[in-house]
């Protein structure tokens, strides 16, 4: 017999809530990984850039997880606003990219590990897929 509707929309809400918190944790840990190889792979003259690399803390919301990457702006300690022309380069500078060969390296493992996730999930197995992380 087939689930009536109403039970199978509960039922879907309820991993819709189980999975957000575990996306949002990894998408942060996968984030940190990210910011961690940016800092070593960024130019060091003065190391402002490189401590002005940061994370956000992940948002939540219309299905989805959104964690943001930055580097530099006018908000950055000592005023840091080049993180672009150093990741993109200029007329007459050559791009030093730090920021996209850093989420580059983390996306596909990102991934593999959103994909186990789900399988324990949706083998029944939350704790278990919490417990990864």
């Amino acid at each position: 017999m087939a689930t009536p509707l109403p039970i199978f929309v509960a039922q879907l809400s309820a991993s819709v809530s189980a999975i957000n918190p575990l996306v949002a944790r990894t998408a942060a840990k996968h984030g940190d990984k990210a910011v961690a190889n940016a800092m070593k792979n960024v130019p060091k003259d003065t190391r402002s850039l490189m401590r002005s690399i940061k994370r956000s803390r992940p948002k939540v919301g219309g299905g989805s997880v959104t964690v943001l990457l930055s580097a530099g702006g006018s908000s950055s300690p000592n005023d840091v606003d080049y993180a672009q022309y150093v990741e993109l380069g200029t007329g007459r500078m050559a791009a030093r990219p730090f920021m996209r060969p850093a989420v580059n390296h983390q996306l596909p493992i990102m991934e593999k590990d959103l994909a186990g996730l789900m399988e324990l999930l949706a083998a029944g197995k939350p704790g278990r897929a919490a417990g990864r992380l």
